[in-house]
């Protein structure tokens, strides 16, 4: 059996379909006999799907001209060519 704690740092993982089977298996286990986690993913999985329903916001010009620039140091090769 897993903590609440446990299943809190597992939620992502397990709402995204990405846990292990036996790990999953602990986490339903645990929503199956503790009513506030079960509350909890009830909550999460709400928010989840209502901030999909929002539109997406334009992205800041500075902020697009920063994450081209970091793209770009990425892509050029180490001085040294290392």
């Amino acid at each position: 059996m897993i903590s609440c704690r446990e299943l809190v740092e597992l939620l992502c993982d397990y709402v995204s379909d990405e846990l292990p089977p036996e790990r999953r298996d602990h986490v339903e286990d645990h929503l199956g006999e503790c009513h506030s986690c079960a509350a909890y993913l009830h909550s999460y999985t709400t928010v989840i799907k209502l901030t999909r329903l929002l539109p997406a916001a334009p992205l800041p010009p500075q902020l697009a001209r920063r994450l081209a620039d970091a793209l770009a140091a990425q892509q050029r090769p180490a001085p040294g060519g290392a």
